[in-house]
């Protein structure tokens, strides 16, 4: 049998298994609206799998009980993954809010508060993000790291894919799974309730 080394002198280099945590820079909110009545809102659609379906749903909820608004429904030029400054473009051009979604994969969620942070903080206009509620950890977690974490979110419940009309129109009649909050509440409070400076 060997001995152990009971020296005292040897000295050996240690990694903080920590690592270093990234920089952050803090963002503002774009102000919101006093009311959404005669505004103009726009549905933008990332381009994930019947992501436009829930929004059809969204904006028939608004024709049926905030007739004063308007919605125009848009798709993103490209994949979810990449910017779109020209969207952005005539949203600031023609809008006064946007509600951005959906995200409902574990990329697509992170894309859809990516791009409605880029509406709120660079362009001025209020938006508000709209997942499947099995992604909140992702999107909390996004939204800290791109330094507007009291970003709005509204979750609907998972899947939206594959989903008839009836049972989407469900969804944004119901209740937030996270909150227990009715969605469309939730989203029109996005809109038009000052954010947390937390």
């Amino acid at each position: 049998m060997i001995a152990p080394d009971l020296r005292t002198d040897v000295k050996i280099s240690v990694l903080n298994p920590m690592g270093y945590p990234p920089q952050i820079t803090r963002k503002s909110a774009a102000p919101r609206l006093e009311s959404l009545d005669g505004k103009t809102i726009y549905l933008v659609d990332c381009r994930f799998d019947d992501s436009i379906e829930l929004l059809k749903q969204v904006q028939a909820w608004f024709a049926e009980h905030m007739a004063g608004v308007t919605t125009k429904i848009v798709s993103l030029s490209a994949y979810y993954g990449h910017d779109d400054p020209a969207t952005w473009d005539e949203i600031k051009a023609n809008g006064d809010a946007a509600i951005v979604g959906v995200g409902h994969c574990s990329t697509c969620a992170p894309a859809v508060s990516t791009h409605a942070i880029t509406l709120d903080t660079k362009y001025g206009i209020p938006s508000v993000a709209l997942h499947t509620d099995k992604f909140d950890k992702v999107v909390k977690s996004v939204t800290k790291m791109a330094g507007l974490p009291g970003a709005p979110s509204v979750y609907v419940p998972q899947p939206v894919m594959g989903k008839t009309a009836q049972e989407l129109r469900a969804y944004v009649n119901g209740a937030d799974p996270i909150t227990g909050q009715p969605v469309m509440q939730e989203i029109v409070a996005a809109l038009t309730t000052a954010l947390s400076a937390a």
